[in-house]
């Protein structure tokens, strides 16, 4: 049973009030095998990504991998008013040496791309209080925003 915030407003900071969230089921039925093998040629079936909960926030993935390559779906619910602001770091779109940020517009309620230099590529979007974070790993040139998108997109028509 989930209790109710105990202090502030337990609001978005918009005045409205805090829903917690119900995990995804299914991380990995919520995008298209098609799909993922635009950029994962001969992808397979994907791997569920052992789920974590806190008494804050949840999580649920999927991975997707062939020739070194590989797409991930996480997927992240608040079950407080403090989850959903520790989930809003995931949509940072501050830049530093190590990493190159954008925020995007028209995706979800707020969506950012994330370069992760010499490492992934991040496409994170928020709707209400869960996250949908697709990255892209293994690839010799950084995988464009463009092309994490629609992924994104579709996880989040799930929701």
């Amino acid at each position: 049973m989930l209790a109710a915030p105990a202090c502030g407003s337990g609001g978005h900071g918009d005045g409205t009030p805090f829903t917690p969230t119900t995990p995804v089921a299914d991380a990995c039925s919520m995008l298209a095998l098609a799909d993922v093998q635009v950029l994962v040629p001969g992808a397979t079936a994907g791997t569920t990504i052992t789920p974590e909960n806190d008494s804050d926030t949840w999580m649920r993935g999927c991975s997707w991998q062939a020739g070194g390559l590989g797409v991930s779906l996480i997927v992240e619910g608040a079950l407080t008013s403090t989850g959903d602001l520790v989930l809003g770091v995931a949509l940072d779109d501050t830049s530093n040496a190590n990493r190159t940020a954008m925020a995007v517009a028209g995706v979800g309620d707020k969506a950012v791309y994330i370069d992760n230099i010499g490492l992934d590529q991040l496409f994170n979007a928020k709707k209400g209080g869960e996250i949908v974070s697709v990255g892209a790993y293994g690839f010799t040139q950084p995988v464009a925003a463009s092309s994490l998108q629609p992924l994104a997109v579709e996880a989040l028509s799930k929701l």
